[in-house]
């Protein structure tokens, strides 16, 4: 997927923090779904040229990545609760049902745990490339 995102700080030359511009978030085709409305994310720039603040660039985010980090961030967490629901019952046949809830509830926080070290091992595999500047100031 390309999209448009204006460049709002500039780490390195290679690594820039990027946000969607509010034109540009009318455009995409994602725009109802998107959580990064109001909000920046870090950019690999792609490119040889030099950035600067106020740049509109096209990123480029690989779709399969895309599908495979919302899986990660998203259904990990959802599926382990069933694991932590079914998992004091292999211990205890007679556990109750708050113990039952507060094991989900334990599943669902060791999803977004392992998102997280999914997250912090993988950033620069899953970070969106600057492909192109579409205008300078």
């Amino acid at each position: 997927m390309y999209e448009h995102a204006s460049v709002v700080a500039i780490k390195n030359n290679n690594i820039i923090t990027v946000s969607c511009e509010t034109d540009t978030c009318a455009n995409c085709k994602a725009g109802t779904f998107c959580a990064t409305k109001g909000k920046t994310f870090n950019a690999h720039n792609g490119t040889d040229r030099n950035l600067s603040i106020g740049d509109t660039v096209e990123i480029y985010l690989p779709p399969g990545k895309t599908v495979t980090a919302g899986f990660i961030a998203l259904l990990v967490p959802i599926l382990l609760f069933p694991v932590g629901y079914y998992l004091p019952s292999l211990f205890n046949a007679e556990v109750g049902e708050g113990v039952r809830i507060i094991g989900g509830i334990a599943g669902i926080g060791l999803g977004f745990f392992i998102s997280r070290l999914f997250s912090k091992a993988k950033s620069g595999e899953y970070t969106p490339e600057v492909t192109r500047i579409i205008e300078e100031n």
